[in-house]
């Protein structure tokens, strides 16, 4: 397979642009799709199959807090949770949990606000940085991605034009999973959410 690169992802804002202004994608190694939603506190009961777009547009429409769901899908034995109207992923409590025995890698972008990244193996924060400011990073390995960041255009110097799209290529190199527009195509299993997601405390 080819490296990653930013323009891999140049798909997303291209086929759902609506999607691509504010979303979280996260990447869990060796779990099923049920035991991913269950570990973010989904029972196997209440899931079912939620067209993506669906979500997006209720998200759209919804006046004060939009409803939030959960989708995920499973690529090379990895599955990929996919948050289109909120964040949970990214509060400590949830991507230790998710991430137990295993390992997580999480992008969260948000409105050209923010742009998250964080590598989480058995509950331990590796590296968290926001493509805003790179070179300020945290967890207990925060320069262990520094040589792909820097291929990628990850830089305070740099002036990318999609930093997600950069975001999802450093998640491919990490993980190996590369996400295409037909794995987001059409209905996924999931759920929607109780409450509403609390902004990420790293």
């Amino acid at each position: 397979m080819a490296v990653a690169c930013p323009g891999d992802y140049a798909w997303l804002r291209e086929t759902q642009p609506d999607l691509a202004e504010a979303y979280c994608l996260s990447y869990v190694r060796g779990l099923t799709k049920a035991e991913a939603l269950g570990r973010l506190g989904v029972a196997e009961r209440r899931l079912r199959c939620l067209p993506i777009a669906e979500a997006v547009e209720a998200g759209l429409s919804a006046e004060g807090i939009p409803p939030l769901t959960v989708h995920a899908l499973s690529v090379h034995g990895w599955t990929v949770v996919v948050e289109p109207t909120g964040c949970r992923v990214t509060r400590p409590e949830c991507y230790r949990q998710l991430s137990a025995e295993t390992e997580l890698v999480s992008v969260r972008v948000l409105m050209d606000q923010r742009f998250e990244f964080r590598w989480v193996v058995d509950g331990v924060l590796q590296t968290f940085f926001d493509a805003a400011n790179p070179s300020v990073r945290r967890g207990t390995r925060p320069n262990a991605l520094e040589d792909q960041m820097r291929a990628l255009g990850l830089t305070d110097e740099a002036d990318l034009p999609d930093p997600g799209a950069a975001l999802l290529a450093l998640a491919e190199r990490v993980t190996g999973v590369r996400l295409r527009p037909e794995h987001l195509d059409g209905p996924l299993l999931g759920a929607e959410l109780d409450a509403p997601a609390a902004l990420a405390r790293t």
